[in-house]
């Protein structure tokens, strides 16, 4: 199964703008916007089209770190003793950009661009797994978990170059020829930033699970080196859930959607078990400052209060609570096992980096 995704763009502001970063780089369309990000987390695969989330390879940068739960969302405890439900919030990929003028020159105040996929709810537990029949919470409302459907979806016939990543069901797969122990590796984590383990690309099957329990997530490669050719990848996707909410039963499907613009994806672990419901923007948002953004049905407000005159600090507001950010609003907000497995993977980055650099001495 191949989910497509729409490339056409839409601004919260209803205006299709020209925009530039307050950098010295040249201005490009928002929809194509050179986003400031190592090339080492974009996706760029041959033969493997699929792109559920637009965005997914992103990961944070210098967010504001936050673990409690916005003014307004919950935490609920699940049946299982210790474990709980909780709403977080992940914005990844915003800039501080401006317009471009009539001149072709910059006018106006800075903004702030969130690109598509870059503002992610999520309902995620703190800890494991939410088991079919147990509750957790999706937009403040209480819900149970009556079924899903998971299956395999797989890549065939396809190649990725060494520091890319692709998307293969609900997971997030990168590329590293040659990894930190010499030999290439692969890292994956799933959509909505859940992390599992860096392993060999000699492992077969591709990595174990707590318990040695075999996951889903399998690949069958022909050749590595600074380009790795794949026969065949397959990761395990939740295609439907069903879940009693607000005293309704309501299908989830992948990349349904949840209010306008906005898609749900139902989280797998490599197991297949559910691990989280995220809600993401399918269309870049631009925000102005002094103008309060409602989103979600009201559950979501995001106001910029102040942009500095470099753009370097941005003061913003998070339904009422104050933050502040450096070139744009990122952020991780909340606990949960997708807001430590973002955490963890930017930490693997930076050691990845750290090993790639040469040092002062040699």
């Amino acid at each position: 199964m191949r989910i497509r995704r729409r490339r056409d763009i839409f601004l919260i502001f209803g205006f299709a703008a020209v925009v530039m970063m307050g950098l010295p780089v040249s201005p490009v369309l928002a929809d194509t916007f050179s986003l400031p990000f190592d090339p080492f987390m974009a996706a760029e695969s041959f033969g493997c089209k699929h792109l559920l989330v637009p965005g997914a390879e992103i990961l944070p940068r210098d967010p504001v770190v936050d673990p409690r739960v916005l003014p307004g969302w919950k935490s609920l405890p699940m049946k299982v003793r210790g474990n709980r439900t909780i709403e977080s919030l992940v914005i990844k990929g915003s800039v501080v950009v401006r317009v471009k003028g009539a001149e072709g020159r910059p006018s106006g105040d800075f903004r702030i661009l969130i690109p598509a996929g870059g503002l992610v709810y999520d309902a995620t537990p703190l800890e494991t797994h939410l088991p079919v029949g147990d509750r957790g919470v999706i937009f403040g409302h209480r819900a149970q978990l009556l079924s899903k459907n998971v299956q395999e979806e797989t890549c065939r016939q396809f190649s990725v170059l060494a520091g890319r990543s692709f998307s293969v069901g609900d997971q997030v797969i990168t590329y590293l020829a040659p990894g930190p122990k010499g030999g290439p590796m692969v890292l994956w984590r799933t959509l909505d930033g859940v992390s599992i383990r860096p392993h060999p690309l000699t492992e077969y099957p591709v990595g174990q699970v707590p318990g040695r329990t075999p996951t889903r997530i399998f690949g069958v490669y022909t050749h590595a080196g600074q380009i790795a050719e794949y026969a065949a990848f397959s990761a395990p996707i939740i295609v439907t859930e069903r879940w009693r909410l607000q005293g309704k039963e309501r299908d989830v499907s992948a990349n349904s959607e949840w209010f306008p613009h906005f898609r749900a994806v139902p989280i797998s672990c490599p197991i297949g078990h559910h691990i989280g419901l995220m809600v993401y923007n399918e269309k870049p948002i631009l925000l102005a400052p002094g103008k309060v953004l409602s989103l979600y049905d009201g559950y979501l407000k995001i106001q910029v209060l102040k942009i500095s005159a470099e753009g370097r600090v941005v003061n913003f507001s998070l339904n009422g609570r104050s933050y502040t950010g450096r070139r744009g609003i990122d952020s991780l907000i909340g606990e949960g096992r997708a807001i430590e497995g973002i955490k963890n993977s930017l930490d693997q980055v930076k050691k990845i980096f750290h090993w790639q650099t040469p040092s002062k001495e040699s």
